[in-house]
């Protein structure tokens, strides 16, 4: 079962069953200010009991060959024998569950004969290829003691586990818990009560050596971790978001779920993923099984026994940046323009070149931060920060700068250097945004009484000789017939079409869209 991009936790812990007894969220009287946060989120649940629970505890884990993965103190035949001191539980075992098109659960099975343990059998992952295993256990004599271990998927029978070991990061003085997997194979989440934290549990990134085995814990840091715990993380296919449980950040009560953009070097604020997923209770092992639903493990209220495992549908209210990129004081819309979304570390999101009517719309997340940049020949550059709103669309138009007009030197001639001007397709009427352009020309020309300028409009070869001849030459004298009615005298100004026979390419047949529009141009040279 693949995990998706949209994604919101695989987050795994048990009051009852790993680490320490869960403890109250911190700052639970200040509704007010969680709320607000919440109200950020475009996530909106709806949650359901599902069919395989019991009495006694079931916790989701993660997927394997399309199955869901869960540990349960419920007891099958004599798996499941003995009992946990410290929730008079039976110990917990892993078990696989069918899931049908629906997301319904259903007969629940042993998971591996060959990964066993005399006390309890925590949190799994797998490798991108699901070739190799990491799992936690305990023993009896320890039962809240969870170490890490490894084992291959037999490549011969391909049905069983083999070549387990331990890994070596375990300690009998701290317990490793809540392993995932990157989807780039790289790195290495867990939870950990290690010394060296902030307290309690805290969440780990390690590297994978080239042997499989984590290497170098670094802790995630204040931003993450408090002096409570913090456990399950789950990483997004993408790798730029964190999904983890905490009862250190702001909650409505025990363990809540919360997420986090994972920046370059840094973590975002955590978020409260809200009410219907979170309780006054624990919720953990939140996970997606596809873009429209999941799971999540709760001991809230009316469940049937300490931890029972939901299924939630999610609802991703779109929400969308949007605009129109016009020039600063005629505001008339300027096709072509390239607009670019930044992330608040700097990275492109996306890119958009606009059409006739300059809009641009990019599809964002609510409360980030972004910076906007626009660029188009003959135009200042734009660039604007922008926080995006937590309850609806944004809206922000680009208004542009142009920039003035350069006189350059070519093949020993002075040329005006200005933007591209565009007519009407295979006609010689101007387009709105090129009159913008002639401007410049008309600026230039006030400012410099004595100048005089010759028009030359090129086509490309498309088409017959002649008749690209006339349909330049009309280009010329429209342009020219622009600058005389905006105050240029015509004495001033000579225009000729010169059709295709000067190109600047020496494409002939089968020409790219780049040649045509090189060879595509008006140029004004200084007599």
């Amino acid at each position: 079962m693949k995990n998706y991009a949209v994604i919101i936790l695989f987050f795994i812990s048990l009051t009852n069953f790993a680490q320490d007894s869960f403890t109250g969220s911190e700052n639970l009287s200040d509704l007010n200010s969680i709320e607000s946060e919440v109200l950020e989120s475009n996530l909106k649940f709806t949650i359901s009991h599902t069919a395989i629970n019991t009495k006694l505890s079931e916790v989701g884990s993660t997927f394997f060959k399309n199955k869901y993965i869960m540990y349960s103190s419920r007891k099958t035949g004599e798996i499941g024998a003995g009992r946990d001191e410290a929730t008079q539980q039976p110990f917990t075992n892993l078990y696989c569950l069918n899931i049908d098109k629906y997301g319904n659960l259903s007969k629940p099975l042993f998971f591996s004969r060959l990964i066993r343990s005399n006390g309890n059998q925590g949190g799994l992952a797998f490798s991108p290829d699901e070739n190799v295993i990491y799992y936690t256990k305990s023993e009896k004599e320890n039962a809240s003691n969870y170490q890490l271990y490894k084992s291959d998927f037999d490549p011969v029978c391909r049905c069983k586990w083999i070549n387990e070991e331990p890994i070596p990061l375990n300690s009998p003085n701290y317990s490793i818990e809540d392993p995932i997997v990157t989807a780039d194979g790289k790195t290495m989440y867990f939870s950990s009560n290690m010394p060296g934290g902030f307290g309690g549990f805290d969440i780990y990134a390690a590297e994978l050596d080239q042997f499989g085995y984590p290497v170098n814990p670094v802790n995630l840091g204040a931003a993450i971790n408090t002096s409570n715990n913090e456990t399950h993380p789950y990483v997004t296919q993408n790798l730029k978001t964190l999904y983890f449980s905490s009862n250190g950040h702001p909650g409505f009560g025990g363990q809540d779920v919360f997420v986090s953009k994972i920046k370059k070097s840094s973590f975002s604020a955590p978020l409260n993923l809200g009410k219907t997923i979170n309780t006054a209770a624990d919720e953990v092992s939140f996970i997606m099984a596809s873009k429209s639903y999941g799971f999540v493990s709760s001991n809230r209220v009316n469940t049937l026994g300490s931890f029972d495992i939901y299924k939630f549908e999610i609802t991703v209210i779109e929400q969308r940046l949007s605009g129109i990129v016009h020039e600063s004081v005629s505001k008339i819309a300027l096709p072509n323009a390239k607009v670019s979304l930044l992330d608040n570390e700097g990275t492109v999101v996306s890119t958009q070149t606009v059409g006739e009517n300059g809009v641009y719309d990019f599809e964002i997340e609510p409360s980030e931060k972004y910076t906007i940049v626009a660029d188009k020949d003959g135009y200042e550059k734009f660039e604007l920060p922008v926080i995006t709103s937590n309850n609806g669309n944004s809206r922000v138009d680009i208004a542009l700068n142009q920039n003035k007009p350069v006189i350059v030197e070519k093949a020993g001639k002075s040329m005006i250097s200005i933007e591209k001007i565009y007519f009407d397709f295979d006609k010689s009427s101007l387009k709105k945004e090129s009159t913008l352009s002639l401007n410049k020309i008309v600026s230039l020309l006030s400012e410099n009484p004595t100048m005089k300028i010759m028009i030359n409009a090129h086509t490309d070869n498309k088409g017959s000789d002649q008749y690209n001849l006339v349909l330049s030459e009309k280009r010329a004298q429209e342009t020219r017939s622009y600058l005389i009615k905006n105050g240029i005298d015509a004495s001033r100004v000579n225009a000729k079409g010169l059709g295709e026979t000067q190109p600047l390419t020496n494409c002939k047949e089968k020409c790219t869209k780049t040649e045509l529009d090189a060879d595509r141009r008006v140029e004004f040279i200084i007599l």
